[in-house]
């Protein structure tokens, strides 16, 4: 080969690339990239720490997470806006609780939602007889009929399939709590009037499972079960001395709330199903 032809061959032939170091071969473009990068992880983590810090240290924060899930499990199967809905009465039943039990100077605990059970607090000191007991329980139900009865008329005004559903369930939840069974709210309402009443609502709601059979209601049977079988035990103890007047009082707003509850219910039962779009 001569040198004319390895002139030509050096020519032809492409140059190797030049091995710079990292951080020159990374570029400006590169060094923005990760700048962003790190400035949005540093973003995510100081959101993330003030959420644990507000859950931490508020006593709001179980029952702001675990009302969220309920909400997010809801959603999954009936849509959000019934899921919204549907959590918000049960919110307004639970603080109706609460109260009605600062008002009797019973010190609570903040709500905690449980999907498919519902919600509940929890009272730091126990109730000092059954007529506080039946305050603490009636302020419950109470609260979520109004709301319900809320939700009622913004349906007629919309005319909303969607407001008139929430309406029957509130209604519908409210008819349930006030089965004449502890521990449900009408079983704790029942015992200022008379704890033998729940002789009567143990009954139906075995017949609620023959009817529609459901794991929680076999729980609140077996519940109510033990409760009134403890209070068989111990029927002569004072906590169930209560004054006549009283159980005259609480016997009528129990049985008014419980007629209004099952009247509505029925109604908006019957306009939901007339809106409700037929396949």
């Amino acid at each position: 080969m001569n040198r004319e032809d390895e002139m030509k061959e050096l020519l032809d032939t492409p140059p190797l690339p030049s091995h710079k170091p990292w951080y020159k071969r990374f570029g400006l473009g590169g060094a923005v990239t990760v700048l962003l990068a790190i400035l949005k992880w540093k973003t995510i983590l100081s959101f993330l720490q003030g959420i644990f810090f507000l859950f931490k240290f508020s006593k709001f924060g179980l029952t702001t997470v675990s009302m969220f899930a309920m909400i997010g499990v809801y959603a999954w199967f009936y849509g959000i806006w019934w899921a919204v809905g549907f959590v918000s009465l049960i919110t307004v039943h639970e603080y109706g609780h609460m109260y009605a039990a600062k008002r009797q100077n019973i010190p609570v605990t903040a709500p905690v939602f449980i999907p498919f059970l519902g919600a509940l607090i929890g009272i730091k000191e126990p109730p000092k007889d059954a007529a506080t007991e039946s305050i603490i329980a009636y302020g419950g139900p109470l609260f979520g009929f109004l709301a319900a009865g809320v939700v009622h008329t913004a349906a007629y005004v919309v005319q909303s399939t969607l407001l008139f559903s929430l309406a029957f369930t509130g209604y519908l939840l409210t008819l349930f709590n006030l089965i004449p069974a502890s521990p449900l709210d009408g079983g704790r309402i029942a015992s200022a009037v008379s704890p033998y009443i729940w002789f009567l609502g143990i009954p139906l709601i075995g017949f609620l499972i023959w009817f529609s059979f459901s794991p929680i209601l076999v729980l609140v049977l077996l519940a109510a079960i033990h409760r009134a079988w403890e209070f068989w035990k111990h029927r002569n103890d004072s906590y169930y001395d209560i004054d006549p007047g009283f159980r005259l009082k609480i016997g009528i707003a129990y049985l008014a709330l419980l007629l209004a509850s099952g009247v509505l219910t029925y109604e908006t039962h019957l306009i939901a199903e007339a809106l409700r779009p037929r396949l």
